[in-house]
Formats: structure tokens, sequence, C-alpha cells
């Protein structure tokens, strides 16, 4: 017996079997040791530990370009929990990656609410909502800080687009917003994204909108202050070609990752087409939250840009990590396009559609590349933390330069409290 969802003609179980089949893979392929950034929290945790938080890196900004306090808030908490086993921070960020989903799948319902869209679009947004490119930032429980970010944009988008918002969900999107900036700085770009559907409510009066937008504004300004005093010295800006590149490449990865040649021309023909697409419906409150996934996506890739396009050049856009925040770029067009042409005609039979199936087998494809990759890096990681126990109190001066990279000295003195405390690589039992 088949059972619908109410929000979608698919079944109810379609999200909830798809979550639990990333679950699986994360817990499968989670990092088992701290790797890379990771390894920044042991001096935050053994400040905690000793009272001292405040003294910490805790409420600094991190590699002169993001926040991580929002972060570091359950990172803490999940490494104590565990003992310093990295796969309850996996798990932390698999459930905020759930609730992500859960509210995409929402906002979904609600971008297509009353309209005549085939299942197989359905099936579509399914797979770009639980893709296996998620897989990169789930293995790795630093990148609890990505969810915590992407869920700080897409919920305050799916509240402000609901027919009939309140204040009090406006000042709980203001708040989780904030502390998705505490996550990851880029969901700064929600903040004009929020004050734009806020100014689009014409059927409000001004005073409403008003009363809607100030603690965007309040917000977003203090905010901005904060991250430019923690900055210091400003950086050179890249050029504007170097720039549309980077996020070109950026938004592109979402789909095209292991085509990277590719990956900017077809993401420059979607934004090309999102064009007359928004046109047609753009009477529509049900474009609304398509064309605001859109625009936050492309708001991360040109922030991402000017802070790491000039350091290491456009093809650092295609970092794996990326991959969860284009994937809603890729939501949103494909939202529009299905929502302006599905009923189109011949239109929608000779070009659209087309380009929409490609897409779609795009994405399908890059989510085995990136899987793929999820799974090396899995292997690696393993590596490194056996030869860690094996050589440890002298682990290879090398080894832990491909391990942590400009960290590797203050690797050495981080690792010998991790043995001390018994967390991870180094197991009770050794």
């Amino acid at each position: 017996m088949h059972i619908a969802s109410r929000l979608s003609p698919l079944p109810v179980v379609a999200l909830p079997l798809a979550l639990c089949l990333l679950l699986a893979a994360t817990l499968q392929l989670h990092l088992p040791l701290m790797l890379w950034d990771h390894i920044d929290l042991v001096p935050i945790y053994d400040a905690w530990q000793r009272g001292a938080l405040a003294a910490s890196q805790f409420w600094r900004i991190h590699d002169g370009s993001h926040f991580h306090s929002a972060a570091y808030a359950v990172l803490l908490a999940t490494t104590w929990l565990s003992g310093g086993r990295p796969w309850l921070d996996c798990v932390a960020g698999w459930a905020f990656y759930a609730l992500l989903a859960w509210t995409l799948w929402r906002l979904v319902g609600n971008g297509w609410r009353g309209g005549r869209v085939a299942r197989g679009w359905w099936w579509a947004m399914l797979l770009l909502i639980a893709h296996p490119g998620h897989l990169a930032n789930l293995q790795w429980g630093w990148q609890v800080a990505v969810f915590i970010s992407l869920l700080g944009a897409v919920a305050p988008i799916h509240w402000l687009t609901l027919e009939r918002p309140t204040l009090v969900l406006n000042l709980a999107g203001v708040v989780l917003a904030i502390v998705g900036v505490l996550g990851f700085s880029t969901t700064l770009a929600v903040f004009p994204v929020a004050l734009t559907l806020v100014a689009l409510r014409g059927e409000w009066p001004w005073s409403r909108r008003i009363a809607f937008a100030l603690p965007w504004l309040l917000a977003g300004g203090g905010l901005v202050a904060w991250l430019l005093a923690a900055r210091g010295q400003s950086v050179t800006l890249p050029g504007a070609g170097v720039l549309a590149l980077y996020a070109l490449n950026y938004l592109g990865g979402g789909v095209l990752r292991f085509a990277e040649d590719v990956a900017p021309w077809w993401t420059l023909l979607a934004l090309l087409l999102a064009i007359p697409a928004a046109v047609r419906c753009y009477r529509q409150a049900q474009a609304r939250p398509w064309l605001a996934l859109m625009a936050f996506a492309l708001g991360c890739a040109l922030l991402t840009a000017l802070g790491r396009a000039g350091s290491f050049g456009t093809d650092h856009a295609f970092v794996t990590r990326y991959a969860s925040f284009a994937l809603l770029f890729w939501i949103g067009w494909l939202g529009v396009m299905v929502l302006a042409w599905g009923d189109a005609g011949r239109a929608w039979r000779r070009w659209v559609r087309p380009l929409l199936l490609a897409t779609v087998c795009f994405a399908a494809v890059n989510g085995v590349h990136l899987a793929k990759k999820a799974w090396a890096t899995h292997q690696r990681a393993a590596a490194f933390a056996a030869q860690i126990r094996a050589g440890w109190p002298q682990p290879d001066d090398a080894l832990l330069v491909l391990a942590y990279g400009d960290r590797a000295d203050a690797a050495r003195e981080r690792l010998a409290l991790l043995r001390q405390w018994g967390f991870a690589p180094f197991d009770a039992s050794e």
C-alpha cells in the first residue's frame, strides 16, 4: 500500500530512509581522529577543563575568516561525552543536517504547493537534499559548523516564505541566523536575502515590514562589525573575473565536481536560464523560496571568493566541503525551473526538461564521485591514526605534515594532550 506524504507524492518513509542511509554511511566513513583544523579544538578543550574558556580561541576568529564558536560549543560537549571519540561529533553533525533536510523538504512543499509537479521531480529533489556529497562534511566532525551554518539560513528562508509568518518566527529566524554565522560566517549571506523577502511582501503595511526588517538590520550590522574588527588587517581583493570564476566553480562543484572544466559553464548556463524563469513566475509567492535559496548560495560563493580566491586561486572553489553549500543553489534552480516551465508545453519538452534531466544525472554521478572521495579520505585517516599510534612518542614529521599541514608542529603537542587524556587516536586498550 502506497502512503504519500502530506507535502509530496512520495512515500512518507522516503526522506527518513535517505537520512538513515546517510547516517549509516557517516558512521562507516567517519574520521577516527582529530585531523586538520579539528586539532585546534584541543587547546580550547583544555582551557574549558581548566575553567579558562573565555581566554581561549573559543570566541575568536578562526584562520582569519570564520567564527566557529557555535561549532566549538557542540564539539566540546560531544568530545567530553564520547571520551574523545570523533564518531559522536559526526552524529551531532548528522543531527543538524537532518534538521536542515527536513526544513528543506518543508520548503519544497511550500514552493511547489498547488502545482501539478510530476513525481519524478520530487525524487530528483530528494536526491539533491539527501545527496551523498554531504558525506565529505558529515564524516569530519569538525564540519558540524557547516550544517549549523546552513540550518541558520534555510530555516529563516522557509519561515519568511510562509503564507503568514509571525514576528515570533521572524525573531527565531534572526537568532538562528546569528548562530549560523557563529558556525560558519558565510551565513551572513542570508541577511540581505531575508531583507529582500520582507521587502517583497507588498500585501503588508510598511509598519509590519519595518518591524520584520529591523532585527535583521541590527543583527547583520552588528555581526559584520564584529567580523571586521576580529579580522584585523584587510586582505587584497581579487579582480572581478577571478571572483566570478571562483563563484561559478563553487556552485558548479555541487553537481559537476567530477568535471571541473565543464562546471563553471554549466553553472553560467543555469544562471542565465534562471532569469527568464524568474521573470515568468515572479508574481507567484511560491517562487520566493527557490530564488532565495539560489541567492543565498550565490552569496556564499561570492563571500568565499572574497576570502579565498586571491590566496588559493579559482580551483580552490572545488574543495569538497563546499558541495553542501552549492547544492542549495541547485535545489533552488530545479524548483524555480519546474515551477516556471512545467506547464509550458512545447518549450518544456524541447529544451527545459532535457536540461533539467541532464543536471539531475550530473548530480547523481557527482554523488558517486564525492562518496568515493569520502571513502578514500576515511581510509587515509585510518592509516594516519594507525601510524601515529605505532610511532608514538616520536611520530614521523612527514606524517604530521600530511595529517595537519601547517599545524604539524602544534599537532605534536596537542597529540600529547590527547594521549594523556586517552582520546582518539589513542585507545584505552593500547
